[in-house]
């Protein structure tokens, strides 16, 4: 079983995930992913031809209680698919936005703690100096998400930056100077080193 939760209309020539992208498509016996992500909407799904696959509907209990999705959120789930499959470039201008803010933040100094991705996890030195640099970029108009221990691994302490295809790269760019902005104002020279250097 191979979850593509993250990597569904990421990776892979046509966008459809790990198992595409490392071409051992046929074989994996079931795929689970999520249309929360990537497809914008809500629910998940399991996908499989394997013979014992609709066992699940009898033994998982996750599945039992389920409710069934609602037709807006199918319908969702299947434009953004059509999409994917007709504009290839959607996804490689995702991967440019991707890098241009892994570049631009980790040339400013930042302690980035994952490899590239449209997810770029910017790690600072503690709770408390996590917590000021997120609410002032939420002053500046710029949402993150804050991710702290027990919930990170290694009691890290992270701002979580997801990328779209749809930012623009002059979006990309002020994001950069607005982190950096940000920094400098909570502890001085050099912007960067200043938050992830901050203690309580």
């Amino acid at each position: 079983m191979v979850d593509e939760a993250h990597s569904l209309g990421v990776l892979g020539a046509n966008g459809r995930g790990a198992a595409e992208e490392q071409g051992i498509e046929g074989d994996v016996d079931c795929v689970v992913g999520t249309f929360s992500k990537s497809l914008g909407a809500v629910g998940g799904f399991g996908a499989s031809d394997h013979p014992k696959f609709d066992t699940l509907r009898f033994c998982s209990r996750p599945y039992m209680y389920t409710a069934s999705s609602c037709p807006s959120s199918v319908a969702s789930v299947l434009s953004a698919f059509r999409q994917m499959g007709r504009r290839p470039e959607l996804r490689q201008r995702l991967w440019d936005n991707a890098r241009a803010l892994h570049e631009g933040l980790t040339a400013a100094g930042f302690d980035i703690c994952a490899p590239l991705s449209p997810i770029i996890a910017v790690r600072l030195s503690d709770e408390r100096a996590a917590v000021r640099a997120w609410n002032r970029l939420l002053e500046t108009g710029v949402y993150v998400n804050l991710a702290l221990p027990p919930g990170t691994p290694n009691g890290m302490c992270l701002l979580r930056c997801s990328v779209s295809a749809a930012h623009t790269p002059e979006q990309i760019a002020e994001v950069c100077r607005r982190f950096a902005k940000v920094a400098a104002e909570l502890g001085g020279d050099p912007p960067a080193k200043a938050i992830v250097a901050h203690r309580a």
